[in-house]
């Protein structure tokens, strides 16, 4: 490394009209203020593009720093001062090779032109403008060039540039990417059109992918300190570190499988906008996420009260991003990621592309067929549940900026069972595109084209050929059986050259139309192997549901009996109560007729026996009468009565208050309350043996 440092020289050049000093593999530094042009030094650290590009966006560009783009070839990029620039270097290795251009002290004497410029210079005349002869034209005011900068339209100053002499290069320090040398080219031309045309170039900033997002420097700020300016710079910086760290942190989980859940998404703080756009798409994380079928962190962002109807640049929400990928489908997580996102089937994208659009125009992958069908079929079952089936056939009926419905695009694509399933829910096959196509034709050619092809096959049955197929070379089977069979296969009956051109050219077809027969085979063979695979899914989870159900029902068998033994129970019990129930009626019976003896008894004791001569009186006879009414009366009440308390007496022991006494006894006897029933007699012996009477004093 030292040796190799010993050997760089310390060139200068002109780029676009700036002088700078350059040669081959180049890192430049401006005179003016020795700044450092830092993307230039990872490009010597031998960083690839991505690399690149991802270091200076969460290294350099967060502390002090100039962004220079918009046709300034390899000049422009992200500077830095002089000390930063040797930290990035020795934290990259390459501060010995690069020590040259950071030692550099500029003298009287100007250092030598680079050989590249000097060829550029003598082969490439500028002619002046509006004038005569041959003088060259001074060149015009390079701040019309920068498309941004953060340091609000700062001239850039000329830059002194390291490279090592030619050849050979180290080989540490790789080379400039194409796109930066044509940024040079269109950087001498540029010069010559008007200012009016400089805005419209499109270039990058050699190795940032961001810059095309600022905009233009206002061109009364180009008069502002490059002091002030660079101090506007750190108050924005510092503003916006937290919200760039939580949009990387982000990029990098759902790029990154090992990484876990960020914290911010489970505590989200204050500063954290959940709908910030995290890439150059326009995409949320909610968008991210769809796409990746993360259900945990959609909950989390759902939670944060994430937008679910965010448009990305296109204007595509999280469900239709979520379509265009098979992660929901690997992972069966879109019927969940439906429900969550359902508000927003109906929302169309800038191109008045439907869901149903994204997931038409996925099936011309084959890879993603399945996934295509497994799509279509949740959304329909989602949407027939909310919705009538005219107005689901009406949104399959939407018509994008082409013309083209989900229908038409599925089966231009030839995807035969999303086109039936889409027909079964009466999309309209009808309905012509602006080119005047309708599902209808594409699907009649599709049939068209497969019934021609099964003609030919049925006509090359009878071909003369047919019998002398054991002699067809084994070649002929192969991808490239046609060309060996023109070149190589000549049948022997033919002798003349009429007959050997109609079999040169015959043998050929029917090779095709026979390797196109094996590949619909094929075609056919995995689409049915697709359709098996998905039945035997279904029928595994089918069959672990049966076996859970049938698992739970053994365990209430096992503790429950039967369902004749739990009847034949319930029957015994029945007699059992009816035979209680009896049992009380008799003896409360008993009792009643007992004591109303007694009374009878008691009363008839006190009334004057009447001589039997006496004939009773009108009035004697009426109160005897209601006397008999009134007994009758009572009789009834009396059983009435019976009933009750006997549906009482059944009843008791089993009431809410009941089980708090219950409770009450265990809790003071320190018993179970299932055991104080059994033991209640022996409680209440203890009671009445050990109380003072009154019920104090007494234990269990």
């Amino acid at each position: 490394m030292p040796d190799m440092a010993d050997d760089i020289t310390v060139y200068k050049a002109t780029y676009s009209g700036t002088p700078v000093i350059a040669n081959g593999i180049a890192c430049m530094r401006r005179r003016s203020d020795s700044w450092i042009n830092a993307t230039q030094i990872l490009k010597v650290a031998d960083f690839d593009k991505p690399q690149r590009t991802r270091i200076l966006e969460r290294e350099v560009q967060r502390g002090v720093h100039e962004k220079v783009q918009g046709g300034y070839g390899k000049y422009q990029g992200t500077w830095v001062p002089l000390d930063r620039a040797r930290a990035i270097a020795e934290q990259y290795n390459v501060d010995t090779l690069l020590s040259p251009i950071f030692n550099f002290r500029p003298s009287t004497e100007s250092p030598p032109l680079a050989p590249k410029h000097i060829t550029a210079a003598s082969t490439k005349p500028r002619p002046a403008r509006g004038g005569g002869g041959g003088a060259r034209a001074a060149p015009r005011n390079p701040t019309k060039k920068l498309k941004s900068s953060n340091v609000y339209g700062t001239e850039p100053t000329p830059p002194a540039i390291i490279a090592p002499p030619p050849p050979p290069a180290p080989a540490s320090m790789g080379s400039y990417d194409d796109d930066d040398e044509d940024q040079d080219i269109m950087s001498d031309m540029d010069l010559e059109h008007d200012a009016g045309s400089m805005g419209s170039s499109s270039c990058s900033e050699g190795d940032l992918s961001d810059n095309d997002m600022m905009d233009h420097p206002s061109q009364h700020s180009t008069g502002m300190s490059l002091k002030r300016k660079r101090s506007q710079m750190d108050m924005d910086h510092m503003a916006s570190h937290r919200r760039i760290s939580y949009s990387d942190e982000l990029l990098d989980y759902f790029m990154t499988k090992e990484m876990d859940v960020p914290s911010f998404l489970l505590s989200p703080p204050q500063d954290f906008d959940v709908d910030e756009v995290i890439d150059t798409e326009g995409h949320t994380a909610i968008h991210w996420a769809a796409a990746m079928g993360d259900l945990k962190v959609i909950e989390l962002l759902c939670k944060a009260r994430s937008n679910i109807y965010a448009l990305n640049s296109r204007g595509e929400t999280p469900l239709m991003r979520a379509v265009l990928f098979t992660n929901n489908f690997d992972r069966r997580s879109f019927p969940r990621l439906v429900e969550t996102l359902r508000d927003t089937i109906f929302v169309a994208d800038k191109f008045n592309s439907t869901v149903f659009h994204h997931i038409a125009a996925t099936t011309s992958s084959r890879n993603k067929m399945l996934a295509a069908r497994y799509y279509n079929d949740v959304l329909l079952q989602k949407l027939s549940e909310i919705q009538p089936i005219d107005e689901i056939a009406n949104f399959l009926d939407v018509r994008d900026m082409n013309g083209d419905t989900a229908l038409i695009i599925s089966a231009r694509n030839m995807a035969r069972k999303c086109v039936r399933t889409l027909l079964g829910y009466n999309a309209s096959p009808d309905i012509p595109n602006h080119m005047g196509e309708t599902a209808d034709h594409l699907i009649i050619a599709a049939e068209g084209q497969n019934k021609l092809h099964a003609q030919h096959l049925r006509a090359s049955s009878s071909s003369p050929f047919q019998q002398h197929h054991d002699n067809v070379h084994p070649y002929l089977q192969q991808p490239d059986a046609i060309a060996y069979a023109q070149s190589a296969y000549i049948p022997a009956p033919h002798t003349s050259e009429a007959g050997i051109n109609a079999t040169k050219k015959v043998i050929p077809q029917m090779t095709e139309m026979l390797e196109g027969l094996a590949n619909a085979f094929d075609k056919e063979l995995q689409d049915k192997e697709d359709d098996h695979s998905q039945a035997q899914t279904l029928l595994e989870s089918s069959s672990r549901e049966i076996e859970a159900y049938n698992k739970k029902s053994e365990e209430i068998i096992q503790q429950h009996g039967t369902v004749e033994e739990m009847n034949s129970q319930i029957e015994d019990l029945q007699q059992e109560f009816n035979s209680l129930a009896a049992e009380l009626r008799n003896a409360l019976e008993k009792r009643q007729c007992h004591e109303l003896a007694q009374h009878i008894q008691h009363e008839e004791s006190q009334v004057e026996i009447l001589p039997q001569t006496e004939e009773p009186d009108d009035q004697e006879l009426m109160a005897r009468l209601v006397a008999a009414r009134e007994i009758v009366q009572a009789q009834q009440q009396r059983k009435e009565l019976m009933d009750a308390i006997v549906k009482a007496s059944s009843r008791s022991g089993t009431s809410d208050k009941m089980a708090d006494y219950r409770r009450l006894i265990a809790l003071s006897c320190s018993l179970n309350p299932e055991d104080v029933e059994e033991l209640l007699p022996e409680i209440l012996k203890d009671l009445e043996a050990g109380g003072d009477g009154n019920g104090r004093d007494m234990e269990c």
